[in-house]
């Protein structure tokens, strides 16, 4: 069953719901081709609403709600991801598969060995061409939030993220002290987030800032992971050992 989210121009009351966003309504009526009679899922704040088509138009689509019920798709525990800025279509990958691994916000990162360096007239298209591949991928995977998408933050400001958290890890290749395993062992947290350094990696001082701050430096073993793969490793590693996969 096709999932979407319920928009600003969207109306409901009791017993129907009106659609209304051009966007929704055109993929609705184009592209899916949805006749009356088929049932789709709508995201609220709270609630999901499962409903049943009764009429199609140009500009709107009108549905009769046949069961509303609580969000249950999302995990038990908050992970954010901070992730430093990649070369290439490397982030819409990135955000893709950690959308539908659960992961709660998305923080971009300009450390000092990314080599991209965005304009600032720049970021917030950006964003706002993220932000729609985000949500397309929150819709594919069922979740019921859209993750925000948020930056670009220097280091400097990203430490001030830090307290935040019940733990903030940073993971690094050249770090064999402590595993991921080990350090959420340890843990109890219910609010986590994991930042990810470029191809590059991160400076030794952009780790001795972190950690300072009261970051935890951890490794995920011995071979090293690309940019676009470490998130997706560390964020599954995560939900695993917490028992908040699904």
């Amino acid at each position: 069953m096709h999932r979407f989210f319920f928009e600003d121009e969207d109306q409901r009351d009791s017993n129907t719901v009106v659609l209304k966003n051009a966007e929704t309504v055109s993929h609705l009526s184009r592209v899916l081709r949805i006749k009356i009679g088929e049932q789709i899922e709508i995201v609220m704040e709270h609630t999901v609403l499962t409903a049943e088509v009764k009429e199609v138009s140009n500009d709107a689509v009108s549905l009769n709600i046949l069961a509303e019920g609580p969000h249950e798709n999302e995990s038990s525990i908050q992970i954010d991801l901070y992730q430093c800025l990649p070369k290439g279509q490397k982030l819409e990958l990135i955000l893709q598969k950690n959308v539908e691994l659960g992961v709660h916000a998305f923080y971009l990162v300009q450390s000092k060995r990314c080599v991209v360096d965005y304009k600032p007239k720049d970021v917030p298209k950006k964003l706002e061409r993220l932000s729609k591949i985000v949500k397309e991928a929150s819709k594919q995977s069922k979740r019921d939030v859209i993750p925000n998408i948020n930056g670009i933050l220097s280091i400097k400001e990203t430490l001030d993220k830090i307290s935040n958290y019940d733990q903030f890890l940073v993971l690094y290749e050249r770090e064999d002290a402590e595993s991921l395993k080990h350090r959420l062992q340890a843990s109890s947290s219910q609010k986590i987030a994991v930042l990810i350094g470029p191809e590059g990696g991160l400076d030794q001082l952009e780790v001795d800032a972190l950690v300072n701050h009261g970051a935890q430096s951890t490794t995920l073993g011995k071979r090293i992971l690309r940019t676009e793969t470490a998130g997706f490793v560390a964020v599954s590693c995560i939900q695993y050992e917490m028992n908040a996969l699904g």
